[in-house]
């Protein structure tokens, strides 16, 4: 987990020692700055997430403080602390922007919490402002990777599209499920011995058809749902996108288990106002399964003890959400999905990774992703997941992590 680091911005004394012992025993590192401009010049140096600073103060008092904070690309949390309660200020307090405010004397419950949630939206802020940076990186990078297409046309891309076949073949031949079970059977005919009308079986060998075969059954139905829903008609329903909203934080909640695995939780952005404004139509069933299998590849791809994000939004007539997670090292040592890759990872039985991850119960043959691709596409929606790098300050190199998003088409309530 990141260091958690705080700027305190107190000229009096005794209330700056108080409140960094009460900030130091809940776990949290403190930086005193005993005026404005010398807490201005720290930052600088080295940008904090949570900022809490006294309203008045020699030489930059508090409120001009925040205007600088706030002018920076990734502006901090700000809490405004003061012994002042009068209704009037605490207004003007909160007009300047800032995050919270903390009257003296503080409790150290409230304290707790408040710094708990301010941590949270900083990273849920960070990782949008990353996002939106780096979409711009993408589309400059366009016309490269366009120029690199056209290039390995006359040869090495032309394997991309075998890859997808090479999977295939990989997948009922070599992998768990149908692959195991051509094996095993092969075994069965060569191991058996017949004794008179009946044959005998290594105990085993027979209960790893059983279990190959249950793996096979699920790969079927998997089959089974996929075509049912491109086939045939989809019933919908229409909901505020800020039901929906409430639907996604329900999903999250059944999902416990899955994230209990690797001690992994989910951050999600507040309800935006915008939401009430728009409805979407969509079939419960088939979003919520994908939704899942969205959450659940995050949590495979991922690092133990590191937060999933996930951040939702109207633009431009579209319902947004996008799922943030840092993923585990690929095979060759990088991060994340390759760009060449970024759209046959949709493809039934592509796999990016040949690891198996039994603990989630799941299905390893690539096809939840392709469930997922149709579930969209039924919606009329869009299905996209890329990059993002994060330059994090609390890192001594930038980071990459997955992004995945839905997108879903909304109308005016």
């Amino acid at each position: 987990m990141y260091e958690k680091r705080i700027l305190l911005a107190e000229d009096e004394l005794v209330s700056a020692t108080y409140l960094k012992d009460s900030l130091s025993a809940l776990g949290y590192k403190v930086t005193l700055a005993t005026d404005g401009k010398q807490a201005l010049g720290f930052y600088l140096e080295n940008p904090f997430p949570v900022v809490i600073t006294d309203y008045e103060m020699p030489g930059l008092n508090g409120a001009e403080l925040i205007q600088e904070l706030k002018s920076e690309e990734i502006e901090p949390v700000i809490f405004m602390f003061t012994s002042h309660s009068n209704p009037k200020l605490i207004v003007n307090v909160m007009k300047l922007g800032i995050f919270d405010y903390l009257v003296k004397p503080l409790e150290e419950h409230e304290l707790s919490i408040k710094l708990k949630r301010a941590f949270e939206f900083y990273e849920m802020k960070r990782t949008e402002t990353i996002s939106k940076r780096e979409r711009q990186l993408r589309l400059e990078g366009h016309l490269e990777w366009i120029q690199w297409k056209e290039k390995m046309a006359g040869g090495e891309f032309n394997r991309l599209n075998q890859n997808l076949f090479e999977s295939l073949k990989n997948s009922f031949c070599q992998g768990a499920g149908f692959g195991a079970l051509v094996t095993l059977l092969k075994l069965v005919s060569d191991t058996t011995v017949k004794e008179g009308d009946h044959y005998k079986i290594e105990s085993d060998l027979m209960e790893l058809i059983q279990i190959n075969t249950g793996m096979a059954e699920k790969a079927l139905k998997m089959f089974s749902d996929i075509d049912l829903m491109v086939s045939s008609p989809m019933q919908f329903e229409e909901i505020t996108c800020a039901e929906l909203y409430k639907q996604l934080l329900l999903w999250v909640e059944e999902l416990k288990p899955i994230l209990a695995l690797k001690n992994q939780q989910i951050l999600m952005g507040d309800l935006k106002p915008n939401l009430t404004k728009y409805k979407i139509s969509y079939n419960k069933f088939s979003l919520q399964n994908s939704f899942k299998e969205i959450i659940t590849n995050a949590c495979k791809f991922s690092r133990a003890d590191t937060n999933i994000t996930i951040v939702t939004n109207v633009e431009y007539n579209w319902f947004k959400c996008v799922i943030y997670n840092q993923p585990i090292p690929n095979a060759d040592g990088t991060y994340g999905v390759p760009l060449q890759f970024e759209n046959l990872i949709f493809e039934p039985f592509y796999r990016l990774s040949k690891n198996v991850f039994d603990v989630y119960g799941t299905l390893d043959f690539g096809l939840g992703l392709s469930y997922v691709d149709s579930c969209f596409k039924k919606h009329e929606g869009k299905l996209s997941v890329h990059n993002i790098i994060d330059h994090s300050e609390w890192s001594d190199s930038p980071v990459t992590k997955v992004a995945f998003q839905f997108s879903l088409p909304v109308l005016k309530n």
